[in-house]
Order: C-alpha cells, then sequence, then structure tokens
C-alpha cells in the first residue's frame, strides 16, 4: 500500500502548521490549553497523512480531550492522567507488536 504523502512531504506540513499555530498563540496570548491543539492536529494530520490511522485517533484523543477537559473546566484531574496513560499504553503496545512482526520476517 502505497503512501499518498512521503515523510518528508508529512513533515513539512507539520512544521508549518506548528509554527502557524504558534504564531497564532502569540498573537492571542492563548498558551495553555491551546497548545494542545497547536501541537496535536498537526502530529494528527501527519499521520494521517502516512495512513497511520490508529496512531492518529490516539493523538487526536490525547490532544484535544486534553484541550477540551482543560477549556470547558471538567474533571481534569481524572481524565488527563487517563487520557495520558491510554497513549502511553498504546505507544508501548504497538511498539512490542510491530518489533515482534520485525523479527518474524
Amino acid at each position: 500500500m502505497s503512501q499518498p504523502f512521503s515523510p518528508n512531504k508529512a513533515g513539512a506540513i507539520f512544521s508549518a502548521l506548528v509554527l502557524i499555530g504558534l504564531a497564532i498563540l502569540t498573537i492571542t496570548d492563548a498558551w495553555w490549553p491551546g497548545i494542545m491543539l497547536v501541537i496535536g492536529i498537526p502530529l494528527a494530520l501527519r499521520q494521517y497523512l502516512l495512513k497511520r490511522t490508529y496512531d492518529m485517533c490516539v493523538t487526536l484523543l490525547v490532544f484535544v480531550g486534553t484541550f477540551i477537559s482543560v477549556q470547558y473546566d471538567l474533571n481534569w484531574r481524572i481524565l488527563l492522567p487517563v487520557l495520558f496513560c491510554i497513549g502511553a499504553i498504546y505507544i508501548l503496545i504497538r511498539e512490542f507488536m510491530s518489533s515482534e512482526n520485525n523479527n518474524e520476517k
């Protein structure tokens, strides 16, 4: 299955969007929790362009979930650690599953 974008092009789009987001945050002075969107959305887009849909879903869950919980004053002292743990568990499972698949080849 071919990728619609090369990793270099996807990385360039990611970098450009982060810089534009940082410019907007600087103008609006809305750093927290806006930084979560500035990092999370371009990262999810990069993963989508590289056809890593599960990674994109977890990224959106963690970063946008953090933004929503802080912005709308949800009980973030419970929700944020849960979101971060979901992201960490996914990364570990993905890494160990992919290394097992690479060792079998």
